[in-house]
Formats: structure tokens, C-alpha cells, sequence
């Protein structure tokens, strides 16, 4: 679509400025071929204009729910993924991984001697005895029987209970 096809739009569909609709109206008064083109995309707008729209019956949103509720429901997603896929895909990607380091270690020289000397590090003296004392000694294990007995609490609350069941 072109500037002169989107100018008699916006000027038949009312859009744009005032300015804009005037100046397109002055271009229909002084100029034969823009109005010619004006009185055929007027003749396209009027019988657009005219078409009747169909609208669903009142009781289509009620039929539609009918029908989806006579479908059956899907199991869960679990049912929908076949397990031979993920495998398969699982399996491309490992062996993928495996050839790539194979080749990776095959064309690797390990013969020769690398150039990068690590440079040495002393890490400062640091005296634990300060930090390390029955106290704190205490203290770790007191908290690691907390969280023992926690974890064992959840376990416990999470087992079927075995005399329900009878």
C-alpha cells in the first residue's frame, strides 16, 4: 500500500489529524487521479462497511463446554512422554559427548612439556587454636543433632502410616 492509498484511508476511516483530513480532502477537489483512486477505495469501504457480521448463536460458548467436557482427560504429562524419546535423546547427547572428548584426549600431545610455570602462593600463617576449642566443638554438634533430628521428623511424618492401611 502506498502513502496516497493510506492517506484516503485514514481519511474515510476518520484516523489522523485535521490537518492531515483536510489537505486530503483539498487533494480530492484538485486532483483527478487521487480522487479517482478516493471513489475506489470509497466503493471498497462502503460495501465492507455494509457486510453483516455473523455472530455465534447464544448457546455456542454452552455447546462448546458440552463438547469438551464429553473428551476424554489426558492421565498426566508423564502418560503424554514417551520414555524411549528422553532415553534416545539422552543417549545422542552422552555418546556426542563421549566422541568429543575421545578425539579431544586422541589428538592431544601429552608428551610435551607446557611453558606456563604456576607461580607460588604462601598462604599466611593462621593459628585455628583461637577458633577451634571444645566450645565450638559443642556448639557443631549440638546444631548437627538438631538438624539430624529435623530431617528424621519430616521422614517420619512422610511414611504411610502401616496400621492405617489394615
Amino acid at each position: 500500500m502506498n502513502n496516497l492509498e493510506q492517506r484516503i484511508w485514514d481519511y474515510l476511516d476518520g484516523t489522523g489529524t485535521d490537518q492531515e483530513r483536510e489537505f486530503t480532502k483539498q487533494l480530492i477537489g484538485s486532483d483527478s487521479e487521487f480522487r479517482a483512486l478516493y471513489e475506489e477505495l470509497r466503493s471498497i469501504h462502503l460495501s465492507v462497511s455494509s457486510l453483516d457480521l455473523d455472530e455465534p448463536s447464544m448457546s455456542f460458548s454452552r455447546n462448546v463446554m458440552d463438547k469438551i467436557q464429553l473428551e476424554p482427560v489426558p492421565g498426566s504429562v508423564k502418560s503424554l512422554i514417551d520414555k524411549r524419546v528422553i532415553y534416545g535423546i539422552t543417549a545422542f547427547f552422552l555418546i556426542t559427548i563421549t566422541a568429543l572428548l575421545g578425539v579431544l584426549f586422541y589428538q592431544t600431545d601429552w608428551t610435551q612439556q607446557s611453558g606456563l610455570d604456576m607461580p607460588e602462593y604462601k598462604l599466611p600463617e593462621f593459628d585455628t587454636s583461637n577458633y577451634v576449642n571444645s566450645t565450638t566443638i559443642n556448639i557443631f554438634f549440638f546444631t548437627d543433632i538438631i538438624i539430624v533430628l529435623y530431617l528424621f521428623d519430616g521422614f517420619l511424618s512422610k511414611r504411610p502410616n502401616s496400621k492405617a492401611n489394615h
